[in-house]
């Protein structure tokens, strides 16, 4: 069975290589004239984006869209407007987190700033109780392109999150650093979690529960969709026509 994935937050060749083979990933940027998203500001410009691109990939034929960035930003507003998956990569590596450990795991991330936000959402998922710590790598988005660098800061920090804080898993907070979790789950003998990688394979999962069995998201409480009239109307007077 085919599957085709929009990853909205950037390049896919890491990704493709990763993916199973009936599954073709296609990316996207965010578009929101920022440079990255650490800011609740950047966020909303971006948000902004996310929604548009995600009824299109809707219309367009995808089977599961990734929104790739840890705040999970437009995840509840994309889900209201589409019945397709749409995969949050923070909230797909709590779930995977959850399953691999006994006891609790930890965050790493960039800076200081991004753990209020991230705290909220972890609360929302219902993962609060399972946080061993948030650990701080003191690097910003453009900081994590010096890949030696941030790897060096994630052994350090993962390392205390074991020792220290008694974790059984340590989850990489930012899409930022994709591809860097081999090393330290091959150093300290534990889970380390890419987001990126849980974000996808999560998409491939409920892609194939999807288009096979016809389950998603519900279209009841919370995710409940506009009325359609109402909600094209809106949708075209922001964006233009729905195509």
């Amino acid at each position: 069975m085919e599957i085709k994935i929009l990853f909205i937050g950037g390049k896919t060749e890491w990704l493709q290589d990763h993916a199973e083979p009936s599954t073709i990933v296609e990316g996207t940027w965010f578009d929101s004239g920022t440079p990255h998203l650490e800011y609740e500001f950047y966020e909303h410009l971006a948000v902004h984006k996310i929604i548009e691109k995600t009824v299109k990939a809707e219309k367009a034929g995808y089977d599961a869209v990734v929104i790739g960035c840890f705040y999970d930003p437009g995840l509840w507003e994309a889900r209201e407007l589409v019945r397709i998956p749409v995969v949050g990569v923070c909230e797909a590596s709590l779930h995977v987190a959850s399953m691999l450990t006994a006891g609790k795991f930890s965050i790493l991330v960039g800076r200081r700033k991004w753990i209020p936000k991230m705290a909220a959402n972890v609360k929302k998922y219902g993962f609060e109780s399972r946080i061993a710590s948030w650990r701080i790598l003191n690097l910003s988005v453009p900081d994590m392109r010096d890949k030696e660098k941030t790897q060096r800061a994630i052994l350090r920090e993962a390392r205390a999150a074991v020792e220290e804080d008694l974790a059984e898993c340590v989850i990489l907070g930012c899409t930022g650093m994709i591809g860097q979790a081999k090393r330290a789950q091959e150093e300290l003998g534990i889970p380390v979690l890419d987001p990126v990688l849980m974000g996808l394979k999560i998409a491939e999962l409920r892609a194939i529960l999807w288009k096979k069995y016809k389950i998603s998201h519900s279209k009841i409480g919370g995710y409940e969709a506009p009325p359609k009239e109402e909600f094209e109307s809106i949708y075209r007077r922001v964006y233009g026509e729905l195509t």
